[in-house]
């Protein structure tokens, strides 16, 4: 594989992480794995990615307004915001406030896959996994 698209997981449950990180690093992603909000900022000060994976719900912020943040810093970046409470109003509120998509929580690593394909093709970036 000549390039591998970087993509960036914030997460605080190590359990999803890990799972995230395993099943993205199988398909030659370059994954970076964080769980606060604190340590996604300084990772994308740090080095370029083209997909954040955004749990809505962390312990040292708000998971939306990460989101935001990261579309005023970062307009070209792909992000699919993540919960266990995509529910009700929720998964258009994460889209206003910037995120590309969503995915509930528990996923499979099928819809995990999905999900990241589908955003990375659509950037014109990418076309497909190894």
């Amino acid at each position: 594989m000549d390039y591998a698209p970087r993509i960036l997981i914030v997460d605080d449950e190590p359990t999803v992480r890990v799972f995230f990180e395993q099943m993205l690093s199988e398909d030659g992603y370059y994954v970076l794995a964080v769980g606060t909000v604190r340590q996604a900022l300084r990772a994308i000060a740090d080095r370029p990615f083209e997909l954040a994976l955004v749990d809505l719900s962390l312990p040292d912020g708000d998971g939306l307004e990460l989101v935001r943040q990261m579309r005023v810093e970062l307009p070209y970046l792909k992000i699919l915001a993540t919960s266990g409470f995509l529910v009700g109003a929720m998964p258009e509120v994460a889209m206003a406030a910037g995120a590309t998509g969503t995915l509930s929580k528990p996923t499979t690593g099928s819809e995990l896959r999905y999900a990241v394909f589908r955003l990375l093709e659509s950037s014109g970036r990418w076309c497909g996994a190894s």
